[in-house]
């Protein structure tokens, strides 16, 4: 079914005009939904540039209005309160998450596949690792939230030129699961002389309740971010809405009111700069104007400034798998060029479409065989790359798939950049 008709059942059936006595339902309608992925790949593709991930969230919105959450939903709708559990028993958790008992209850009970694995839960959480980074440098634990002039390694360093303050968004998979590539970002940008800022009581962007169509949910969580981010231009910031940046000198309520917010998943940043526009979030718009994808970021900055950054020469070839979220608003060739600002480097970026894991469908016992299936293009490209090539994918879900379904182990690419710097 093309992505128009799609969009054309959804429509008739909020509008109440499908044939039968419940439109929301329908046979045609599940036929519909039933095997969208909600990865928005296929918006830009669509003649008529129709956003179905948006329509199917509505639908399932209007059938859970009437009907009721169901538990599956409130629970992956909920995943930033499992990080914070996960990651305070972190060793309890992945050891139950591994234990075969445990995943046919889970399938029976959840419908999650017990043939997908999960991603674990990090025994230092990003944001602990930051905190505690200050103060080892001497920072009062109470102001501590942003890094101070230490370096990567807890080696004192000087940039080369002081940038100001740059608000780095760190999402719930880098805070609980994948804390090295936060830590991998926060080298990158100290290079370049900013001073970052993490922000303090964020809440999870809403992504996983967006797409699931729990939007009450993913509009309170938005909300509470975009006021946040927005309290900055008014005298309510000394109540420490951010935590203060401590590493170059003290950063002004202004600095702070207008420093770009960089993302390491394109998913939270299409959130941020498309869908709580969608949920008429107030000022969504405003903040949306300082959100950048990190690679978007540190690439047009190069652009600038090539000897920003100095990288270390080594032959290698990346292949670069880009999130549909991003592809969906933007052209993904700035990957391939800032891979190839890394000397020797030889960078492509795939042509492979959706990985097929789009978030928690992949880990649905039902879509299991599809999400492989969707995934087939991709691994095929993998497996035509050169041996020793380096898979990069921005994407958390990309990257799980990849590593599931393949021998691959892909990296962010903020992680490519830290290693090479000199």
């Amino acid at each position: 079914m093309s992505t128009r008709g799609r969009a054309n059942i959804i429509r008739a059936a909020l509008e109440m005009r499908v044939n039968g006595h419940d439109p929301l339902k329908s046979e045609e309608l599940d036929a519909a939904l039933s095997n969208c992925l909600s990865c928005k790949g296929c918006t830009p593709e669509c003649p008529s540039n129709v956003n179905l991930a948006l329509l199917k969230a509505e639908m399932l919105y209007a059938r859970y209005q009437r009907d009721g959450l169901p538990l599956r939903e409130r629970v992956f709708s909920n995943v930033d309160l499992l990080g914070r559990i996960g990651c305070a028993i972190p060793a309890v958790a992945n050891s139950t998450l591994d234990f075969k008992p445990v995943r046919a209850l889970m399938e029976t009970a959840l419908g999650i596949s017990a043939r997908r694995s999960l991603p674990h839960y990090a025994r230092e959480r990003f944001d602990k690792w930051f905190n505690r980074r200050a103060v080892a440098a001497g920072v009062d634990p109470g102001r501590a939230s942003a890094l101070t002039d230490r370096g990567y390694n807890g080696v004192r360093r000087a940039p080369l030129q002081k940038r100001g303050p740059i608000i780095l968004w760190d999402d719930t998979f880098v805070r609980y699961h994948e804390p090295h590539i936060g830590i991998a970002a926060v080298k990158v940008l100290e290079a370049l002389g900013f001073e970052v800022v993490l922000v303090k009581n964020r809440r999870c962007c809403g992504r996983p309740a967006f797409s699931l169509g729990n939007l009450d949910a993913a509009a309170k969580l938005g909300k509470h971010n975009i006021s946040h981010l927005s309290s900055l231009r008014s005298a309510t910031a000394r109540q420490a809405t951010l935590q203060p940046p401590l590493g170059y000198g003290s950063a002004s309520n202004h600095q702070l009111a207008a420093a770009p917010i960089l993302f390491l998943e394109p998913s939270c940043w299409s959130m941020f700069v498309e869908d709580y526009r969608e949920l008429k979030i107030e000022n969504a718009e405003n903040v949306a104007k300082r959100c950048f994808l990190f690679e978007q970021f540190v690439d047009d900055l190069l652009a600038q400034e090539p000897d920003a950054l100095h990288f270390n020469e080594h032959p290698a070839t990346v292949a670069i798998h880009p999130h549909c979220h991003a592809k969906s608003i933007m052209n993904p060739a700035f990957m391939r060029r800032l891979a190839e600002r890394l000397p020797g480097r030889k960078a492509i970026v795939l042509d492979s479409a959706c990985c097929g894991m789009a978030g928690a469908f992949g880990a649905l016992a039902e879509k299991y065989d599809l999400s492989v299936q969707v995934a087939q293009r991709l691994l095929d490209h993998i497996d035509n790359q050169p041996p020793g090539t380096q898979i990069v994918a921005s994407g958390t879900s990309c990257r799980h798939q990849i590593t599931d379904l393949s021998n691959a182990r892909p990296k962010h690419m903020a992680e490519l950049l830290a290693k090479a710097l000199l």
